[in-house]
């Protein structure tokens, strides 16, 4: 094994709103980013709140990625050949914890199957209009039933997802995490109307950052040198883990308060971070 001196580095970064564009398709100066890093030595690691099958959506065999972190941590994925590394599950009774919470909130929420089948999933809903609900059943048509008495839980779920409208996210994010207090609750933008907020439920376990440790630990990577890239609220706690974090112009205001800003993701912003990066290295 290598001595820490001689550790390779990393690059940890978000997918949607980060590293693709608004068209959710890598620029070419984004991709001529990736490749430069690869001759450099440097792991590149996608670490996003897409499932893998959604993942395979908008990433092919050329995607010029060494890891792919899925569902904020609970799937990681080597990428060539593809092997799943790591998973991690809810256990059924805090599952069933967690719906219970949920349901006493009335809360329209959704239960996904284990790693790599987490593009299925049982929902239930309490019957207001929740326009991003739909639209997301609607993506996922043909991979979903809704939960009742008879169905029960799924077992070893990935994670929970409850989506709500845009009333106090702060307030219920918090309620949540206090209701739920052994288990990791992520406030993100809703990827599909960008406007609705998304509490995805996960075991303490899971997180960007737990993946962006346990993969530096597992490929002997060097943590303290690693760079971070996000633009969303999900992406949180890895920007903090980092001692290098860039969001781009397009992040929430609280984040660009918090971490130093590049670029746009639609004008390659994570090329300015890494170049940023680079040129502050040894």
């Amino acid at each position: 094994m290598d001595s820490p001196e001689h550790q390779r580095r990393a690059v940890f970064t978000d997918l949607d709103g980060t590293l693709l564009g608004p068209d959710q398709k890598l620029c070419a100066r984004n991709r001529a980013t990736l490749e430069h890093l690869a001759t450099l030595g440097i792991v590149r690691v996608v670490v996003t709140g897409r499932s893998l099958f959604s993942c395979d959506r908008v990433l092919d065999d050329t995607f010029p990625i060494d890891i792919l972190v899925t569902s904020s941590g609970a799937g990681i994925f080597s990428c060539r050949p593809r092997t799943l590394l790591r998973e991690f599950a809810l256990d059924d009774a805090a599952m069933s914890h967690a719906v219970g919470v949920l349901e006493t909130m009335r809360l329209d929420f959704m239960v996904h199957d284990p790693v790599p089948d987490n593009h299925q999933f049982q929902w239930r809903r309490f019957g207001r209009p929740n326009a991003d609900f739909d639209r997301r059943l609607a993506l996922y048509a043909g991979h979903h039933q809704m939960l009742d008495s008879e169905s029960g839980l799924v077992s070893n779920a990935t994670q929970l997802l409850a989506i709500a409208p845009l009333d106090n996210p702060e307030t219920l994010h918090r309620e949540l995490s206090d209701r739920l207090p052994d288990l990791n609750v992520v406030r993100t933008t809703s990827p599909l109307d960008h406007c609705s907020v998304w509490y995805e439920i996960f075991p303490k376990s899971v997180g960007k950052s737990h993946a962006a440790q346990w993969i530096c630990d597992h490929l002997n990577l060097d943590s303290a040198t690693a760079l971070a890239v996000g633009n969303d609220f999900n992406d949180v706690d890895m920007l903090r883990w980092a001692n290098h974090a860039r969001v781009v112009a397009n992040a929430a205001a609280p984040l660009r308060r918090e971490f130093r800003s590049v670029a746009d993701h639609s004008e390659s912003g994570f090329s300015d971070a890494v170049e940023e990066w680079l040129a502050d290295s040894p």
